[in-house]
Order: C-alpha cells, then structure tokens, then sequence
C-alpha cells in the first residue's frame, strides 16, 4: 500500500524473465520463441507497429492471455511455465495495469475507483483512506476524488487509471498504450510524469507503444518488435546510433532509407555511391552486407544548399517536388535520382525555393549504413 509520498522505492530488485516464449491464436503464430530479460527498476518500452505481437506479450504477462509454452518470471516469482502447464491467474500475480481505455468504473467516484483494489485484498477503511490521500497526491488529482469518471477530462481519467494499478505498490507496473487517446501536447505532459514518476518509485515498468517519440522520452530500454521476433534491443540512443536495419531505423525515427551502392572501406572509414552518382563518406567502417544497403537519414538532420560554384562536401542533387508548412518549419519533399528524400529545416534556416528548383542535400557523415531489411 502507499503510504508516503516523498520517496518509495520499495520494488527495485523485482525484474522480469521470459524465455522461449511461445504464442499463437489457432493457425496465427504471433511469436514463436522470445527471449527477454528486464532488469529490476528498469522502464522498458515495447516498439512495433500493429500486429507485431507486443500487446500480446504485454497480455502474458499480466496473465490475461497463456502461452502456449516457455516460461515466465516476475520479480522472483514464476508465474507461467509450460510444459509442466504452471499458470498463475492475473489476480494473483500482484502486477498494476494500465489499459489503453482506461477500463475505469462508470457508476464509481475516483475514490472508489481506486479503493477497490484494496478493498479486494481486504484493507481497512481507514488504512485504504491513507493509501487513496497519498496516490491521488503523488499523481496531482487529489481535487477530484468525489467525481466520477464522466465528470473529467481524458488526460485525469489517465491518471485515475494509473493511480488504481499504483495503489497496491506492485512490483511491476504494465502500461498498453496508456497516452494514445490524448492530444500531443497533453501526451508530451503525462510522458514526462511518467517518467518522473517511474524515477520517484523505482518500480519497473513495461510500456507498449507504436510511437517512437514515446519510447525516446521514457525508456531506458527499447525493445522493437516485428511479426512477433525482437529485432533489436537497447537504449533509444545506442539504437538511433546503429539500428540493425532498415525496419528499425524507420521505425525509430529515420524518415529516409536511401539506397547506396559501389561500398568500399578506407582508412576507418566507409564510402558509398547515391543514385544521382554522388559519392557518400561515413565516418564509421561499417560492415558490408550481401544484401542491399541504405544510409539512414533524419529528415531534421539534412541541410539544403542552393546550387551554386561550391558543391558542399558529401551533398547529393535532388529537385523540389512539394513544400509543407509545418509552422515553424517546413517539409521539402524531393527527387534524387528516383529516390524520394524528405527533409524538414526551420522556417529561418530554410532556403527561399519553390517547386522545380534543384538544391544539393547536405548527408551527415555520422549517419549509420544498415542492411535495407
């Protein structure tokens, strides 16, 4: 149960093992053999796009969906195995939820809400009166305890929600989707009280998501899945830094995967010829794949130049086919050699040109060189 609110970070030291994991919905395999070791007090962050089997993981461990075989450990506990067919049902398993929809009791004021987890592992009423006066300080809603859900905002009903999975102090707190119904600036807001969150309580947290910015603001481990395998494991940053491939350098945030050819090393460095014929210097030797290569490029990374007597250095040429206004920027949309490049500059930083015009692409030499799939 809560009871202070300054600090309480009584769960550091309960992680999370899956090996061999094993899922299917009849004839759909969603995963077929998963393998993932979150370590205690860690907030990990499950990246993919729909259908990649994440949610279904998440399931899993809170018990709501079986395996069809490997194991399960949470916070020293094991709670599914198979074979033998061990499955310890979610209500058993002590773990804090937040759903998508928050799932909150209609006919329920917020207090109520968030005593009936308590009130169904039988604490007293004057201790679940502590506990409710604590969790609803620590999440800032304490002015709202006699609403009912209907009577607040979405980015309040978040709260409730996680207030409810809070108020038991489990040793793992799941997240699926908890900010997706929100608008971008109240998703920005609650991001970083989750985080600051995660950090004043020390609790390990699993969150599902499918957007990167996200996982970039919270996690401390990134975890990006595809068609139920993990890809790719680390901190957001080590991944921007070398992403496997390009399926995770898009889905972390590369907007361009321009395909290279001609790769050659020299002196600790790696070159590489562009469609338009241009050749790409990359400061890092990277090793050279059978199968075809691309540089990924952030679209806020590049620099547009006009075309004039100095070709800047590692530039392509590329023509202007559309221009967005993005407020305080704008997105050129351009061709180079048949290659659709995007590239985003600040309004003031942004050359004056229209459609039509032809510019040189300035490619950062620290960008990564990665297997295309």
């Amino acid at each position: 149960m809560m009871h202070d609110t300054t600090t309480t970070k009584s769960n550091v030291g309960k992680g999370i093992v899956i090996a061999g994991l094993q899922k299917s919905f009849h004839a759909l395999k969603v995963f077929n053999s998963v393998d993932l070791v979150i370590e205690p007090g860690q907030f990990v962050c499950l990246l993919g796009p729909s259908g990649c089997g994440k949610t279904t993981l998440l399931r899993c461990l809170a018990g709501l969906a079986k395996p069809d075989g490997g194991r399960i450990e949470i916070a020293g506990k094991v709670v599914f195995e198979g074979p033998p067919n061990l499955f310890v049902p979610p209500e058993r398993r002590g773990l804090g939820m937040v759903f998508q929809q928050y799932a909150l009791w209609p006919h329920m004021t917020v207090a109520k809400n968030i005593s009936y987890p308590l009130e169904r592992h039988g604490i007293a009423a004057t201790d679940r009166e502590r506990c409710i006066r604590d969790i609803t300080k620590l999440v800032g809603i304490e002015a709202l305890t006699a609403r009912y859900p209907a009577q607040i905002s979405g980015g309040q009903q978040q709260r409730v929600a996680l207030a409810r999975a809070l108020v038991n102090e489990p040793p793992v707190l799941l997240l699926d989707e908890p900010l997706s119904n929100l608008d971008a600036s109240l998703r920005a807001q609650l991001r970083r009280e989750l985080r600051q969150l995660h950090e004043r309580l020390g609790m390990t947290t699993v969150l599902v998501t499918h957007d990167q910015e996200e996982a970039a603001a919270v996690a401390d481990v990134v975890v990006v899945m595809l068609n139920g395998a993990i890809l790719q494991t680390g901190p957001y940053e080590q991944i921007m830094a070398s992403p496997r491939n390009g399926f995770v350098a898009k889905f972390v945030g590369y907007d361009n995967l321009m395909p290279v050819t001609n790769i050659r090393h020299e002196h600790g460095r790696t070159f590489a010829m562009a469609r338009d014929g241009s050749e790409i210097r990359l400061e890092r030797q990277t090793e050279i794949s059978d199968s075809p290569m691309v540089i990924a490029l952030r679209g806020d990374a590049l620099r547009l130049h006009r075309i004039g007597n100095v070709r800047p250095a590692n530039a392509i040429s590329a023509r202007v086919k559309r221009i967005t206004s993005l407020g305080h920027s704008r997105e050129f949309e351009l061709d180079s050699g048949g290659f659709d490049i995007v590239v985003r500059m600040r309004i003031a930083e942004a050359p004056a040109v229209v459609t039509g015009d032809d510019l040189y692409v300035e490619i950062p030499a620290q960008s990564p060189l990665v297997p295309a799939d």
